[in-house]
Formats: C-alpha cells, structure tokens, sequence
C-alpha cells in the first residue's frame, strides 16, 4: 500500500485555467482562458537581455537582486505609485510576483493566521494560502461596480484576521480599487494592526479614466505594506518570472533571506536585460500599452455580445468577466465554460475557479492579451457556432 502523502496537498487540483489550456491546444482551438499574454516583448527588452547573456552574466544574483535593477525599480515606485523605497534595504527582486507574494506571507505570517480576501479572487492566491497553512477569509464583492460593504469588513478585520490582500486592478473582477476605498481600507487596517500585502502586477492596464493607485503611498501606511509587482503583464514576458516587492526595510531583509531558500534567485540576465532597458523604452510606451489593450477588449468584447453574452464593467487587467445566462440559461458555470469549448473552441475559466466554499455564477473570463488575428479568429468561431445553432 502506498505511503500517504503530505496532508496539505489532498485538495490540490490542476487549476480549471490550466486544464482548459490543455484542451483548447489539444482541439487546436482558442485559448482564451490562462494569462500567457501572446503580445510581443518590447525590443529593447529583448536586446537587453541578449546582451547580457552574451557578456556571461550567468552566475547566480544577489538575493535581493541586481542594483541596476533595484534602483531602476525605485525610480519607478517614486514615479508612477508614489511610494519611497531605499533599493539597498526597502525593495528585493523576486521569482515573479507570485514569488514575491509567496516570501511575503512566510516573512509576515504565523501558521494558522487569517488573511482577508475579497472575491472573487484569483484562485492562485487562496490557494497559495491554503497550502502554506493560511486561512483564507473572503469578503464577497458584487457587480456592477464591486462596491465594498465596508461594515461587513471591519466585523470580519475584527475577527482576527492578520493580513489584507489588495488585487489592484483585480483579476477577474477587472476593478481598480478608488481612492476612497483604498482611504478607507487603510483607515481599518490602521485600526486593527494588519498587515497589508498587494498586488498590483496589472498597475498599468486601466480603462476609462480609471488610475492606479498604490495604498503604501498612503499616509500611515508604509509602515504595514508590502507592496508586489513585476514586469510579467507590463512588458509582455510571463514567462521570465521577474517580479519585486517593496516595503519596511525589517521585512524586506526576512523576505529576500525567504526567497533565496525558495528560489536561490530570480535569473541574472534576465534582470541585467531589464535593467539595462528600462531607460530604452519609448516615453508613451505605457500610454500605448493601454490603447492596445482598450481595442483588444472591445474586439473580444463585441465579439461576446454578438454571441449572446454579456461583459461585465471593465476597469482594469486584460480579463474580462462575461455573463452567459442569456445564452445557456442558469447552468453552473464549468458546464457553460465546457459547452463553448465544445461550440467553439474557446477556452474561457468557469467562475467557480474564483470563489469559495462552492459558490457560482453564471460568467465566464476571457483573456484578451492576445494577437488581434487570434482575436479575430475567436470572433470568427462565436459567429459560425451562432449560424450552427440558428
């Protein structure tokens, strides 16, 4: 009989992103569901990089990281969130976001302890909870505008919860959290003496007038905030896994010792590359970053609406939500989400990926990080599955 294994991986389960990735490749199909984020790495970034593995920058990083890099990310967080960083002691440089987020719980948090999340969330965050011995605690948001029952949140900081995670922009909900929501949320967290852990990876893709804001910028809260981010979504690289936190200098220093045990570091060259092309990049390329993905949201999204779904309000990220009920009734949202695969071809994530104990909606998420033909092409199977049908 095999020996059990670890106790805390019984529920781990390959992600609904994941699994519909695998299909939608196996049918040769769409791939609308996981962030790979198709989009070409801007060339100064890739010539960078190649420099720098020309020039044998192969050896292992510092642990908080190349200085070229963390100054150039200082520089930054001053610039565009506001926030005040030493790149010696206040900033290191991690294996993407995500490992930024992992060294943060475990330089912040006891096991057992209770982090507060609101949802619907991006299942790699709870589940990261959960398998480090965290207690997820959810505070539920609803459309159209995910307003916060601010009420409902302090009874829920007051219960014991150690931490605030803040998604902003927010994946899948697509909401850019306000100036006075975030003024609030830190009046609380001031209050109860949390910790405040971000993410804020899609910080530059906002729509509408929409603005990121950053709430370690905040009066009083530099102190409590560990803030997360990385060049994954901005420069179209998910797969170099560069990612970097910034806050209290005391915590900084236990997060990068964290992630040398983790990680050993983030890859040298690829940070030489960044580093060095960070001061290439065209002025307005953000501006255009957010132009680019404003036409590619209104693409798939009348694309969406032509095939009987609705979108929900956008904001923020290159997901989008859309509801399905119009065209497949109230069914749970893995059976709609496995019903368009098999119309169409396209991947989506069912909703039910990004809520707890059980809990659905009728909406599916949609990446548009994609090429505009791939795009196309998804537009082009919602229309020939409608003429099926009709």
């Amino acid at each position: 009989m095999p020996r059990p294994l670890a106790s805390r991986t019984a529920d781990l389960r390959q992600s609904e992103i994941r699994s519909m990735t695998r299909r939608a490749v196996e049918m040769g199909g769409v791939n609308l569901s996981q962030g790979l984020c198709d989009l070409p790495t801007p060339g100064p970034v890739k010539e960078a990089a190649c420099r720098a593995i020309r020039q044998d920058n192969n050896t292992y990083a510092p642990m908080n990281g190349l200085a070229c890099l963390r100054e150039k990310i200082a520089e930054k967080l001053k610039a565009f969130n506001g926030i005040s960083a030493d790149p010696e002691t206040e900033i290191t440089v991690t294996s993407g976001a995500t490992g930024g987020y992992t060294c943060a719980l475990l330089a912040l948090l006891e096991a057992g302890d209770r982090v507060l999340v609101f949802e619907p969330f991006y299942g790699y965050h709870a589940g990261t909870l959960k398998i480090l011995g965290f207690e997820p605690v959810a505070l539920r948001l609803e459309p159209p505008d995910w307003s916060i029952d601010f009420a409902r949140l302090e009874e829920l900081l007051a219960g014991g919860v150690k931490a605030l995670l803040l998604n902003t922009p927010a994946n899948p909900m697509g909401k850019v959290f306000s100036g006075l929501e975030m003024e609030k949320i830190a009046g609380l967290c001031r209050k109860y003496d949390l910790w405040v852990i971000t993410d804020e990876i899609y910080e530059y893709i906002t729509f509408g007038g929409h603005r990121h804001l950053s709430i370690g910028a905040l009066e009083g809260m530099a102190g409590r905030t560990v803030t997360v981010s990385g060049f994954s979504k901005t420069l179209a690289m998910t797969g170099w896994r560069l990612g970097y936190a910034a806050g209290p200098a005391a915590v900084i220093g236990k997060m990068a010792l964290v992630s040398d045990l983790i990680y050993i570091c983030a890859p040298r060259p690829l940070q030489a590359g960044v580093a060095s092309a960070l001061g290439e990049l065209d002025p307005g390329y953000y501006d255009s970053l957010r132009r680019i993905y404003g036409s590619k949201r209104e693409l798939l999204s009348r694309a969406l609406e032509k095939f009987g779904f609705a979108p929900l309000p956008l904001e923020g990220t290159y997901f989008l939500l859309a509801d399905y009920s119009e065209r497949y009734g109230a069914v749970g949202s893995l059976e709609a989400a496995n019903r368009l695969l098999d119309e169409t071809g396209i991947a989506s994530v069912p909703a039910a990926s990004f809520y707890s104990g059980g809990a659905d909606r009728t909406w599916l998420r949609f990446c548009f990080a994609k090429e505009d033909r791939e795009l196309e092409r998804a537009g082009q199977l919602l229309e020939q599955a409608s003429l099926v049908k009709g």
